[in-house]
Protein backbone atom coordinates (compact mmCIF):
# COMPACT_ATOMS: atom_id res chain seq x y z
CA UNK A 1 0.00 0.00 0.00
CA UNK A 2 1.19 3.59 -0.87
CA UNK A 3 1.59 6.45 2.14
CA UNK A 4 -2.14 7.36 1.37
CA UNK A 5 -3.55 3.60 1.97
CA UNK A 6 -4.21 3.13 -1.64
CA UNK A 7 -3.03 0.31 -3.89
CA UNK A 8 -0.44 1.17 -6.17
CA UNK A 9 -1.58 1.65 -10.07
CA UNK A 10 0.47 -1.06 -10.90
CA UNK A 11 -0.73 -3.89 -8.35
CA UNK A 12 -4.56 -2.98 -9.30
CA UNK A 13 -6.43 -6.41 -10.18
CA UNK A 14 -7.98 -4.78 -13.14
CA UNK A 15 -8.79 -8.56 -14.54
CA UNK A 16 -11.55 -8.62 -11.54
CA UNK A 17 -12.71 -5.12 -12.67
CA UNK A 18 -14.02 -6.42 -15.79
CA UNK A 19 -17.91 -7.01 -16.42
CA UNK A 20 -19.21 -10.23 -15.42
CA UNK A 21 -20.31 -11.22 -19.10
CA UNK A 22 -16.73 -10.57 -20.47
CA UNK A 23 -15.34 -12.89 -17.11
CA UNK A 24 -17.96 -15.40 -18.36
CA UNK A 25 -16.55 -14.90 -22.06
CA UNK A 26 -12.72 -15.66 -20.84
CA UNK A 27 -14.16 -19.07 -19.42
CA UNK A 28 -15.86 -20.35 -22.17
CA UNK A 29 -12.13 -21.43 -23.18
CA UNK A 30 -11.74 -23.55 -20.23
CA UNK A 31 -12.59 -26.72 -19.16
CA UNK A 32 -15.28 -26.55 -16.28
CA UNK A 33 -12.39 -28.07 -14.21
CA UNK A 34 -10.29 -24.87 -14.88
CA UNK A 35 -12.94 -22.07 -14.38
CA UNK A 36 -14.08 -24.04 -11.05
CA UNK A 37 -10.49 -23.56 -9.59
CA UNK A 38 -10.27 -19.44 -10.98
CA UNK A 39 -12.32 -19.06 -7.28
CA UNK A 40 -8.91 -18.75 -5.82
CA UNK A 41 -7.78 -15.80 -8.04
CA UNK A 42 -9.73 -13.35 -5.55
CA UNK A 43 -13.28 -12.90 -4.13
CA UNK A 44 -14.43 -11.06 -6.88
CA UNK A 45 -14.42 -14.73 -8.61
CA UNK A 46 -15.27 -17.11 -5.50
CA UNK A 47 -18.76 -17.24 -7.54
CA UNK A 48 -18.49 -16.21 -11.09
CA UNK A 49 -18.10 -20.30 -12.78
CA UNK A 50 -21.89 -20.66 -10.59
CA UNK A 51 -23.62 -18.41 -13.32
CA UNK A 52 -21.22 -19.26 -16.63
CA UNK A 53 -23.09 -20.19 -19.51
CA UNK A 54 -20.56 -22.21 -21.12
CA UNK A 55 -20.05 -25.66 -19.55
CA UNK A 56 -17.14 -27.84 -20.89
CA UNK A 57 -17.00 -31.27 -18.93
CA UNK A 58 -14.48 -33.43 -20.17
CA UNK A 59 -13.18 -35.76 -18.32
CA UNK A 60 -9.90 -36.01 -19.26
CA UNK A 61 -9.11 -33.41 -16.47
CA UNK A 62 -9.41 -36.18 -14.19
CA UNK A 63 -6.30 -38.11 -15.87
CA UNK A 64 -4.01 -38.69 -12.90
CA UNK A 65 -1.02 -37.06 -15.45
CA UNK A 66 -3.28 -33.64 -15.85
CA UNK A 67 -4.50 -33.20 -12.24
CA UNK A 68 -2.46 -30.09 -10.98
CA UNK A 69 -0.94 -29.45 -14.43
CA UNK A 70 -1.80 -26.73 -17.07
CA UNK A 71 -3.76 -26.71 -20.14
CA UNK A 72 -1.09 -28.12 -22.22
CA UNK A 73 -2.31 -31.32 -22.36
CA UNK A 74 -6.07 -30.31 -24.21
CA UNK A 75 -4.32 -31.28 -27.38
CA UNK A 76 -4.13 -34.88 -26.59
CA UNK A 77 -5.67 -36.78 -29.34
CA UNK A 78 -9.07 -38.06 -27.82
CA UNK A 79 -9.01 -41.40 -30.12
CA UNK A 80 -5.38 -42.60 -28.67
CA UNK A 81 -5.48 -44.80 -26.02
CA UNK A 82 -4.07 -43.44 -22.45
CA UNK A 83 -1.80 -44.27 -20.62
CA UNK A 84 -3.29 -43.00 -17.43
CA UNK A 85 -6.42 -44.28 -15.87
CA UNK A 86 -9.44 -41.54 -15.22
CA UNK A 87 -9.93 -40.57 -11.60
CA UNK A 88 -13.98 -41.73 -12.60
CA UNK A 89 -14.84 -41.19 -9.04
CA UNK A 90 -12.98 -37.94 -8.34
CA UNK A 91 -14.94 -37.32 -12.08
CA UNK A 92 -18.67 -38.17 -10.59
CA UNK A 93 -18.06 -36.49 -7.87
CA UNK A 94 -17.17 -33.12 -9.32
CA UNK A 95 -19.97 -33.22 -12.16
CA UNK A 96 -22.39 -34.25 -9.83
CA UNK A 97 -21.81 -30.88 -7.46
CA UNK A 98 -20.97 -28.82 -10.15
CA UNK A 99 -24.75 -29.24 -11.90
CA UNK A 100 -25.70 -28.76 -8.21
CA UNK A 101 -24.56 -25.31 -7.70
CA UNK A 102 -24.60 -24.05 -11.70
CA UNK A 103 -27.23 -21.58 -11.66
CA UNK A 104 -27.29 -20.20 -14.93
CA UNK A 105 -30.62 -20.80 -16.60
CA UNK A 106 -29.91 -21.34 -20.10
CA UNK A 107 -26.61 -22.38 -21.15
CA UNK A 108 -25.21 -20.93 -24.86
CA UNK A 109 -22.85 -23.94 -24.98
CA UNK A 110 -23.01 -27.31 -23.87
CA UNK A 111 -19.25 -29.74 -24.39
CA UNK A 112 -18.93 -32.96 -22.48
CA UNK A 113 -15.90 -35.38 -23.41
CA UNK A 114 -16.35 -39.01 -21.84
CA UNK A 115 -13.88 -41.38 -23.98
CA UNK A 116 -13.34 -43.69 -21.24
CA UNK A 117 -13.24 -47.22 -22.72
CA UNK A 118 -14.76 -49.66 -20.12
CA UNK A 119 -17.72 -47.78 -18.04
CA UNK A 120 -20.12 -49.13 -16.12
CA UNK A 121 -23.53 -49.43 -16.24
CA UNK A 122 -24.13 -47.43 -13.57
CA UNK A 123 -21.27 -44.84 -14.89
CA UNK A 124 -23.56 -44.82 -17.85
CA UNK A 125 -26.50 -43.66 -15.40
CA UNK A 126 -24.80 -41.05 -14.16
CA UNK A 127 -23.76 -39.72 -17.74
CA UNK A 128 -26.44 -40.18 -19.23
CA UNK A 129 -28.20 -38.15 -16.54
CA UNK A 130 -26.10 -35.20 -16.22
CA UNK A 131 -26.67 -35.00 -20.00
CA UNK A 132 -30.24 -34.77 -19.72
CA UNK A 133 -29.77 -31.80 -16.47
CA UNK A 134 -27.70 -29.61 -18.98
CA UNK A 135 -29.94 -30.19 -21.90
CA UNK A 136 -32.56 -28.89 -20.19
CA UNK A 137 -30.78 -25.55 -20.15
CA UNK A 138 -31.36 -25.36 -23.14
CA UNK A 139 -28.28 -24.23 -24.75
CA UNK A 140 -27.49 -22.55 -28.19
CA UNK A 141 -24.51 -25.19 -29.00
CA UNK A 142 -24.28 -29.09 -27.99
CA UNK A 143 -21.28 -31.18 -28.47
CA UNK A 144 -20.89 -34.61 -27.19
CA UNK A 145 -18.58 -37.01 -27.73
CA UNK A 146 -18.34 -40.55 -25.84
CA UNK A 147 -17.17 -44.25 -26.33
CA UNK A 148 -19.54 -45.57 -23.69
CA UNK A 149 -23.14 -46.67 -24.43
CA UNK A 150 -24.41 -42.98 -24.27
CA UNK A 151 -27.94 -41.97 -25.39
CA UNK A 152 -29.04 -38.99 -26.49
CA UNK A 153 -32.09 -37.66 -24.44
CA UNK A 154 -34.98 -36.08 -25.78
CA UNK A 155 -34.94 -32.26 -26.08
CA UNK A 156 -38.09 -31.63 -26.24
CA UNK A 157 -38.81 -27.82 -25.75
CA UNK A 158 -35.32 -27.78 -24.90
CA UNK A 159 -34.20 -27.43 -28.78
CA UNK A 160 -35.59 -24.05 -29.47
CA UNK A 161 -32.01 -22.30 -29.14
CA UNK A 162 -29.92 -25.43 -30.38
CA UNK A 163 -28.01 -23.62 -33.46
CA UNK A 164 -25.00 -26.29 -33.39
CA UNK A 165 -25.39 -30.38 -32.58
CA UNK A 166 -21.73 -32.66 -32.89
CA UNK A 167 -22.38 -36.08 -31.72
CA UNK A 168 -19.62 -38.47 -31.59
CA UNK A 169 -20.12 -42.53 -30.35
CA UNK A 170 -23.56 -41.60 -29.29
CA UNK A 171 -26.43 -44.03 -29.63
CA UNK A 172 -29.21 -42.66 -31.48
CA UNK A 173 -33.08 -44.08 -31.39
CA UNK A 174 -36.02 -43.44 -34.08
CA UNK A 175 -37.26 -40.36 -31.53
CA UNK A 176 -34.08 -38.82 -33.15
CA UNK A 177 -35.24 -38.40 -36.63
CA UNK A 178 -38.37 -37.67 -35.59
CA UNK A 179 -37.49 -34.86 -33.78
CA UNK A 180 -35.70 -33.05 -36.75
CA UNK A 181 -38.03 -31.80 -38.71
CA UNK A 182 -38.01 -27.69 -38.12
CA UNK A 183 -41.12 -27.85 -35.43
CA UNK A 184 -38.94 -29.54 -33.22
CA UNK A 185 -34.94 -27.71 -34.44
CA UNK A 186 -36.55 -24.57 -35.25
CA UNK A 187 -32.91 -22.88 -35.60
CA UNK A 188 -30.47 -26.18 -35.94
CA UNK A 189 -28.15 -25.32 -39.04
CA UNK A 190 -24.69 -27.22 -37.95
CA UNK A 191 -25.86 -31.06 -37.78
CA UNK A 192 -22.70 -33.49 -37.36
CA UNK A 193 -22.70 -37.25 -36.45
CA UNK A 194 -19.43 -38.86 -35.96
CA UNK A 195 -19.11 -42.78 -35.25
CA UNK A 196 -22.88 -42.68 -34.11
CA UNK A 197 -25.12 -45.51 -33.74
CA UNK A 198 -28.37 -45.04 -35.55
CA UNK A 199 -31.69 -47.09 -36.02
CA UNK A 200 -32.48 -48.76 -38.94
CA UNK A 201 -33.77 -47.14 -41.89
CA UNK A 202 -32.56 -43.51 -40.59
CA UNK A 203 -33.47 -40.58 -42.39
CA UNK A 204 -31.74 -36.74 -41.51
CA UNK A 205 -34.69 -34.11 -42.81
CA UNK A 206 -34.61 -30.73 -41.61
CA UNK A 207 -35.44 -27.72 -44.05
CA UNK A 208 -32.51 -25.58 -41.85
CA UNK A 209 -29.75 -27.30 -42.07
CA UNK A 210 -26.60 -25.58 -43.66
CA UNK A 211 -23.96 -28.18 -42.73
CA UNK A 212 -24.40 -32.03 -42.28
CA UNK A 213 -21.53 -34.14 -41.41
CA UNK A 214 -22.17 -37.97 -41.31
CA UNK A 215 -19.03 -40.05 -40.60
CA UNK A 216 -18.01 -43.65 -39.83
CA UNK A 217 -22.27 -44.09 -38.49
CA UNK A 218 -23.20 -47.64 -38.25
CA UNK A 219 -26.79 -49.13 -38.02
CA UNK A 220 -27.91 -52.83 -36.25
CA UNK A 221 -29.14 -53.55 -39.70
CA UNK A 222 -28.17 -52.96 -43.14
CA UNK A 223 -30.74 -50.35 -43.87
CA UNK A 224 -31.26 -47.25 -46.05
CA UNK A 225 -30.16 -43.41 -45.17
CA UNK A 226 -32.51 -40.99 -46.19
CA UNK A 227 -31.13 -37.27 -46.11
CA UNK A 228 -33.76 -34.59 -46.92
CA UNK A 229 -31.92 -31.04 -46.41
CA UNK A 230 -33.08 -28.28 -49.11
CA UNK A 231 -31.12 -25.80 -47.15
CA UNK A 232 -27.89 -27.47 -47.40
CA UNK A 233 -24.76 -26.06 -48.20
CA UNK A 234 -22.17 -28.28 -46.86
CA UNK A 235 -22.30 -31.97 -47.17
CA UNK A 236 -20.22 -34.48 -45.89
CA UNK A 237 -20.81 -38.06 -46.13
CA UNK A 238 -18.04 -40.59 -45.07
CA UNK A 239 -19.00 -44.63 -44.97
CA UNK A 240 -15.65 -46.08 -43.81
CA UNK A 241 -17.01 -47.96 -40.97
CA UNK A 242 -16.37 -52.03 -40.57
CA UNK A 243 -19.28 -53.24 -39.64
CA UNK A 244 -23.11 -52.66 -40.47
CA UNK A 245 -23.90 -50.07 -42.71
CA UNK A 246 -25.88 -49.20 -45.21
CA UNK A 247 -27.35 -50.56 -48.33
CA UNK A 248 -28.14 -47.63 -50.15
CA UNK A 249 -28.18 -43.59 -49.93
CA UNK A 250 -31.04 -41.50 -50.60
CA UNK A 251 -30.83 -37.60 -50.66
CA UNK A 252 -32.84 -35.21 -52.03
CA UNK A 253 -32.21 -32.19 -54.08
CA UNK A 254 -30.00 -29.75 -52.82
CA UNK A 255 -29.96 -26.67 -54.80
CA UNK A 256 -27.85 -24.52 -52.56
CA UNK A 257 -25.29 -26.96 -52.20
CA UNK A 258 -21.50 -25.52 -52.32
CA UNK A 259 -19.11 -28.38 -51.35
CA UNK A 260 -19.83 -31.47 -51.04
CA UNK A 261 -17.38 -34.23 -49.69
CA UNK A 262 -18.40 -38.02 -50.56
CA UNK A 263 -15.81 -40.86 -49.38
CA UNK A 264 -16.08 -44.66 -49.44
CA UNK A 265 -14.45 -47.31 -48.41
CA UNK A 266 -13.14 -49.34 -51.12
CA UNK A 267 -15.50 -52.66 -49.93
CA UNK A 268 -18.69 -49.99 -49.60
CA UNK A 269 -21.43 -52.04 -51.83
CA UNK A 270 -24.37 -48.90 -51.22
CA UNK A 271 -26.78 -49.81 -54.52
CA UNK A 272 -28.47 -48.19 -56.04
CA UNK A 273 -26.98 -44.75 -55.16
CA UNK A 274 -27.85 -41.86 -57.36
CA UNK A 275 -25.93 -39.46 -55.34
CA UNK A 276 -25.17 -37.77 -58.68
CA UNK A 277 -28.23 -36.48 -59.19
CA UNK A 278 -28.56 -35.24 -55.49
CA UNK A 279 -25.09 -32.92 -56.05
CA UNK A 280 -25.87 -31.53 -59.40
CA UNK A 281 -25.59 -27.82 -57.70
CA UNK A 282 -22.30 -28.18 -56.10
CA UNK A 283 -19.78 -26.04 -56.83
CA UNK A 284 -16.83 -27.58 -55.21
CA UNK A 285 -16.98 -31.37 -55.15
CA UNK A 286 -14.67 -34.40 -53.53
CA UNK A 287 -15.10 -37.90 -54.38
CA UNK A 288 -13.01 -40.86 -52.39
CA UNK A 289 -13.18 -44.22 -52.57
CA UNK A 290 -11.76 -47.16 -55.08
CA UNK A 291 -15.17 -47.67 -56.11
CA UNK A 292 -16.75 -44.09 -55.67
CA UNK A 293 -17.42 -43.36 -59.42
CA UNK A 294 -19.59 -46.60 -60.03
CA UNK A 295 -20.95 -46.70 -56.77
CA UNK A 296 -22.35 -43.11 -57.16
CA UNK A 297 -23.77 -43.70 -60.53
CA UNK A 298 -24.87 -47.23 -60.96
CA UNK A 299 -28.76 -46.80 -61.45
CA UNK A 300 -29.28 -43.93 -62.70
CA UNK A 301 -29.40 -43.04 -66.85
CA UNK A 302 -27.63 -40.38 -68.42
CA UNK A 303 -25.28 -38.50 -66.49
CA UNK A 304 -26.39 -35.42 -64.67
CA UNK A 305 -25.01 -32.14 -65.76
CA UNK A 306 -22.79 -29.81 -63.10
CA UNK A 307 -23.32 -26.29 -63.89
CA UNK A 308 -21.64 -24.61 -61.69
CA UNK A 309 -19.38 -27.28 -60.35
CA UNK A 310 -15.66 -25.35 -60.57
CA UNK A 311 -13.05 -27.74 -58.37
CA UNK A 312 -13.40 -31.72 -58.67
CA UNK A 313 -11.41 -33.96 -56.68
CA UNK A 314 -11.14 -37.49 -57.09
CA UNK A 315 -8.81 -39.23 -54.54
CA UNK A 316 -8.28 -43.10 -54.48
CA UNK A 317 -11.25 -43.47 -57.27
CA UNK A 318 -10.26 -46.80 -59.75
CA UNK A 319 -10.31 -44.78 -62.99
CA UNK A 320 -9.85 -48.11 -64.87
CA UNK A 321 -13.57 -48.66 -64.99
CA UNK A 322 -14.69 -45.32 -65.05
CA UNK A 323 -12.96 -43.49 -67.48
CA UNK A 324 -16.13 -43.11 -68.74
CA UNK A 325 -17.46 -41.27 -66.09
CA UNK A 326 -14.46 -39.10 -65.71
CA UNK A 327 -14.44 -37.89 -69.27
CA UNK A 328 -18.43 -37.43 -68.88
CA UNK A 329 -17.55 -35.03 -65.97
CA UNK A 330 -15.43 -33.26 -67.70
CA UNK A 331 -18.34 -33.07 -70.55
CA UNK A 332 -21.18 -32.01 -68.69
CA UNK A 333 -19.68 -29.74 -66.25
CA UNK A 334 -18.86 -26.65 -68.64
CA UNK A 335 -17.62 -24.35 -66.07
CA UNK A 336 -15.13 -26.68 -64.40
CA UNK A 337 -11.93 -24.53 -63.53
CA UNK A 338 -9.84 -27.09 -61.46
CA UNK A 339 -9.60 -31.44 -62.18
CA UNK A 340 -7.38 -33.29 -59.43
CA UNK A 341 -6.76 -36.84 -59.60
CA UNK A 342 -5.04 -38.01 -56.66
CA UNK A 343 -3.94 -41.63 -55.97
CA UNK A 344 -5.93 -42.60 -58.46
CA UNK A 345 -5.55 -46.39 -59.95
CA UNK A 346 -5.44 -45.95 -64.21
CA UNK A 347 -4.68 -48.90 -66.07
CA UNK A 348 -4.92 -47.35 -69.35
CA UNK A 349 -2.36 -47.85 -72.47
CA UNK A 350 -1.12 -44.59 -73.58
CA UNK A 351 -2.66 -44.81 -76.77
CA UNK A 352 -6.44 -45.45 -75.10
CA UNK A 353 -5.36 -42.50 -72.50
CA UNK A 354 -4.42 -39.75 -75.02
CA UNK A 355 -7.56 -40.81 -77.29
CA UNK A 356 -9.95 -39.99 -74.65
CA UNK A 357 -8.35 -37.34 -72.91
CA UNK A 358 -8.42 -36.01 -76.80
CA UNK A 359 -12.23 -36.92 -77.39
CA UNK A 360 -13.43 -35.21 -74.23
CA UNK A 361 -10.84 -32.20 -74.05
Amino acid sequence: MGPSGKQPAGNADRLSDLPDGLIHYIMSFLTVRQAVQTCVLSRRWEDLWCSMPCLNIDEQDFRPSAIGQGSEYLDYDYEDEFEDDIDYARFEDFVTNLLMFHSAPTLDSFRFHAVCHAVSHREIKFINSWLCRCIKRRPKVVEIHSTGDCKLPRFGSSSSRLSRLHLTGITLDRTFAQQLPCSSYPVLEDLELKRCKLDDDAEIASCTLKNLTIEDCTTSNPSALTIKAPSLTHLQLFITAFGQNWHAVTVDEMPFLVKATIRLKPSTAILPCKLLYSLIYVRDLELTGLRTLDNLHIGSGTFPVFHNLRSLLLDKCDLSDSCDILGSFLNNAPCLEKLTLQLCEKVLTKAKEEEMWRRHL
